[in-house]
């Protein structure tokens, strides 16, 4: 594991957290990569947060499903799996009861990139089809060689909702400080592409939109805890 980084484990779940050191990053994709959403590329300053290590796993979310009188969705049979089928509001359910929250969009792509500045993907600028699911399938949390800050499929085995309801020109106008959309629209962002992407949809920056009550088969969650600022 990386060294200097912090450690810890969170008692509801058992969810391994790292703490991301605050730090300016930047944020977005350069002109003439990405979609038109992921622009302006620009700095953005966040304090320091903590961060799960991997997704919510199947047998996380049996925990909390027990603990809240609710039913595990289909499809969930195999403990080590990320849990799916996974709306927006049963994850924002799930990070309060885990006395966490959902990660900003800002927090997700800083915690993705795992310090290297300006990369395409976690790793670098190039594509490694080693070093991410886009198989045909989910894999167990953790299949993959952990990001420079220690954190494990970032680059693509479910998607990961986020905090931030969706804005095409948020990033115009985004505070430069720990920044997180609070303004309701329509969709929320989901941030990591899952294993269904192709590769030019694996990258940091990209980014996903869906309705709060969509369950899909690679819906799925991980969980922050930090400062955010809304608009």
């Amino acid at each position: 594991m990386p060294k200097g980084l912090q450690y810890r484990i969170r008692a509801n779940d058992g969810m391994p957290q790292v703490r991301i050191p605050a730090a300016e990053f930047l944020m977005g994709s350069p002109d003439g990569q990405g979609e038109a959403d992921e622009h302006p590329q620009r700095r953005v300053y966040l304090s320091a947060f903590w961060m799960d290590k991997h997704e919510v796993t199947v047998g996380q979310y049996k925990r909390f499903c027990q603990a809240a009188g609710k039913s595990m969705a289909t499809g969930n049979s195999d403990d080590a799996h990320p849990v799916v089928y996974v709306s927006w509001e049963d994850a924002d359910a799930y990070a309060k009861w885990a006395e966490v929250a959902l990660p900003t969009e800002a927090q997700w792509e800083k915690a993705a990139r795992g310090g290297l500045e300006g990369m395409a993907y976690p790793w670098g600028n190039d594509f490694e089809a080693a070093k991410a699911n886009n198989g045909n399938r989910r894999k167990p949390a953790g299949s993959y060689a952990p990001n420079g800050y220690g954190l494990f499929d970032m680059a693509a085995n479910v998607l990961e909702w986020c905090e931030d309801w969706h804005d095409a020109g948020w990033y115009q106008r985004m505070p430069s400080r720990d920044p997180v959309n609070t303004i309701q629209r329509d969709t929320h962002v989901y941030l990591c592409r899952s294993f269904q992407a192709v590769f030019t949809y694996l990258r940091s920056a990209s980014r996903y939109i869906h309705v709060p009550g969509h369950r899909g088969g690679i819906s799925g969650l991980r969980c922050a805890e930090g400062a955010r600022s809304g608009p």
